[in-house]
């Protein structure tokens, strides 16, 4: 193995094994198998995405109500919603803690889609989902840029606004004890949509 996501991925797998998290190492190992393809930007690694959170909420870890379970839910977010697989074989193999956090960031499930309100709301009220969510979404924006329309951008931008922060609002009230994560999550994203704000106006001064 060679590269910088190979050097990631040992890295996070024998961090892991150091921790005795087998679970997450597991859920490493599983999803990786899934996620083979690329990002839409056509060469980004498709596991990048869930590597680079992965890495970030390794550094919250101290802070986290259940970190092992977290970080094997960061790895598995996508499974159900890009490869169909169920509640039961998530249950099956990393027991309900981890399978109902990737259940409730399940947005859309073999064609059908949770509605914003209730989705979030789920959301919000789990220790595990409303961390994985919020990290998913920093690394959404962080790559945003010259991958997606300006348009599609703004979008994101408002679906964060109204959606991901009041969330973790609401999380931060329901567990205290993830204060501090919820803090950084928070912060990082607000300071994302400043800047990437600032970006946009400038690209469609230049497009004007």
């Amino acid at each position: 193995m060679t590269g910088t996501y190979e050097k990631h991925f040992v890295a996070m797998r024998y961090w892991l094994l150091g921790k005795e998290y087998f679970t997450a190492l597991k859920a490493l190992e599983y999803a990786s198998g899934l996620h083979t393809g690329v990002r839409k930007d056509g060469t980004t690694r498709e596991f990048a995405h869930q590597l680079s959170i992965g890495r970030y909420v390794r550094s919250l870890a101290a802070v986290l109500q259940h970190p092992e379970e977290t970080l094997a839910a960061v790895f598995l977010h996508d499974v159900s919603e890009d490869y169909g697989v169920s509640l039961e074989e998530l249950t099956d193999r990393f027991a309900p803690p981890v399978a109902n956090a990737v259940w409730a960031l399940t947005r859309k499930y073999r064609g059908t889609r949770t509605p914003d309100e209730r989705y979030f709301a789920e959301v919000a009220m789990h220790p595990i989902a409303s961390i994985v969510k919020g990290a998913d979404r920093i690394h959404n924006v962080q790559t945003m840029l010259g991958v997606f329309t300006i348009e599609k951008q703004r979008s994101y931008v408002q679906d964060t606004e109204q959606h991901v922060l009041p969330m973790l609002k609401q999380a931060r009230r329901q567990f205290p004890r993830q204060e501090a994560a919820y803090e950084n999550l928070q912060h990082m994203l607000v300071s994302q949509i400043e800047l990437l704000q600032a970006v946009l106006q400038a690209q469609e001064k230049v497009r004007d």
